[in-house]
């Protein structure tokens, strides 16, 4: 007797979470033929800006899913950084040297960049992003797929992908370490309305307190980046206000910060992103530092590569390998970014100052230094 009823119907790829990267694995999807169900546990995208650089690669990949035209519309191009010690000048980096059709970091809050994503799936698969519909459990697993709880129902899927960020629930219900550790830096962050002369520049201030790092933003706003103590507890826009005034003479107005956080540091990672018909993508399988941006720029490149090799029913032998790496050399970046930024005693701060000054002052150290920051090396999007 047939009992079809009984039986929830099978997704092709059931993805969870819908931030950038699980929405642009939806859309490589849908554009390769095949479908997919996206499950998000929120019920409206959050309202402030969080993730803002989108490397070249990333900015590939974004056209590659058909929103290229619309970021660029509602982003910054950021073309040149500066760094400032003792208010002079001491190094400038130039992004034209990479060349290419990106020839610099767009800036882009995250949840401009998700609305355009959610407006491309909803063009493309009508239907495909379900709302509201928290997963809850891994039921069971066997090799032609797996059944899980979403929403409070029971679904199947012939693949389930979690992009569901540092703190998994997919990662946890398989049981997967997290290996890695937290790191010592923690910044302050804030958005301000931009008072300065630095347009489109992005400025790197280091001052024995610690770094203070600066980026242009659509509508006029600026983000501020600030080192802090780790055991210090302020996390306000006034907290802010003060730290940048006593580093580099900035003075803000408090009152008209538009969004402002703390964030502590850490660099972890799966020992494999796949767990047969599971597969964990961006930060839920590997976690490096926000300093430099590169986490959402390798979320996409993992998106990228996974949609071919499921659209072509290839194997996902060696994808694993392949991200891990290239989530390993952007957290060893990550990680000489903060320690360049740490507070040194003078004399060493001295030494600091002149090798960035030296690495400016040589086109190959520059150039190589620039595609390191890009994240553009010369074999494309999702080499680095």
């Amino acid at each position: 007797m047939c009992c079809s009823g009984s039986q929830p119907a099978v997704d092709e790829v059931a993805i969870i979470g819908a931030g950038p990267v699980g929405l642009t694995l939806a859309i490589l999807l849908a554009q390769r033929g095949r479908k997919a169900t996206v499950y998000e546990k929120r019920t409206e995208l959050a309202g402030h800006s969080r993730a803002i650089g989108l490397h070249p690669p990333a900015q590939q990949i974004l056209e590659l899913a058909g929103v290229g035209p619309q970021a660029q519309e509602c982003g910054v191009p950021i073309r040149r950084g500066i760094g400032v010690s003792a208010g002079r000048i001491i190094g400038i980096m130039d992004f034209a040297v990479i060349g290419g059709g990106y020839p610099y970091v767009l800036s882009l809050p995250q949840q401009v960049t998700e609305t355009l994503l959610r407006e491309r799936l909803a063009e493309l698969a009508p239907g495909t992003l379900v709302s509201g519909a928290e997963f809850t459990g891994l039921r069971s697993q066997s090799p032609d797929g797996v059944e899980f709880t979403a929403g409070g129902t029971s679904h199947r899927a012939r693949w389930l992908v979690a992009a569901d960020g540092v703190n998994s629930s997919v990662r946890r219900s398989l049981a997967v370490p997290f290996g890695g550790r937290a790191l010592p830096d923690a910044y302050l962050m804030g958005d301000f309305p931009d008072t300065t002369q630095l347009t489109h520049t992005a400025a790197l201030f280091l001052h024995p307190a610690g770094i203070v790092e600066s980026f242009p933003l659509p509508g006029s706003l600026r983000r501020w980046v600030l080192r802090v103590d780790g055991q210090s507890s302020g996390s306000s826009a006034a907290d802010v206000v003060d730290a940048l005034c006593q580093r580099v003479g900035f003075v803000l107005d408090a009152a008209s910060c538009t969004m402002h956080s703390r964030f502590a540091t850490a660099n972890r990672q799966v020992a494999s992103m796949v767990h047969g018909r599971v597969v964990l993508l961006g930060d839920a399988a590997h976690q490096i530092s926000p300093i430099g941006g590169q986490g959402l720029s390798l979320g996409f490149a993992d998106a990228l590569e996974l949609a071919g090799r499921l659209a072509s029913n290839a194997s996902l032998a060696g994808f694993s390998e392949t991200r891990l790496q290239a989530a390993r050399k952007a957290g060893s970046r990550a990680q000489l970014n903060m320690m360049l930024g740490r507070p040194l005693p003078w004399w060493l701060a001295s030494g600091r100052d002149a090798l960035i000054s030296r690495l400016a002052a040589s086109q190959r150290l520059h150039d190589g230094a620039a595609r390191s920051f890009t994240m553009t090396p010369r074999g494309g999007p999702g080499s680095s």
